[in-house]
């Protein structure tokens, strides 16, 4: 394993860093349990056998290879932040 050498300011800013990061983590969990629950309220409750269905769109898989690294479906092109991943 690479070791790299960085000044306590630099380890003080990757720890800021991480911290938003779990904070931004814990957000989009929280929209997410949201989205499905609006969702699922009104009747929408998607096929989730090995699919990565869109929160955004009615898309039932996300297809990498879209612009800027979203849903390549027409119907979508939401991003896969977008979409129901696996926690």
């Amino acid at each position: 394993m690479q070791q790299y050498d960085v000044t306590d300011a630099q380890k003080k800013a990757f720890e800021e860093n991480e911290a938003d990061f779990r904070r931004f983590d814990d957000q989009l969990r929280g929209i997410r349990e949201t989205a499905r629950a609006r969702l699922a309220k009104n009747g929408w409750e998607p096929d989730r056998k090995d699919t990565i269905p869109c929160l955004a769109c009615p898309c039932p898989d996300f297809q990498p290879g879209g612009p800027q690294g979203n849903c390549k479906r027409i119907s979508c092109r939401d991003s896969l932040i977008s979409h129901d991943t696996p926690e």
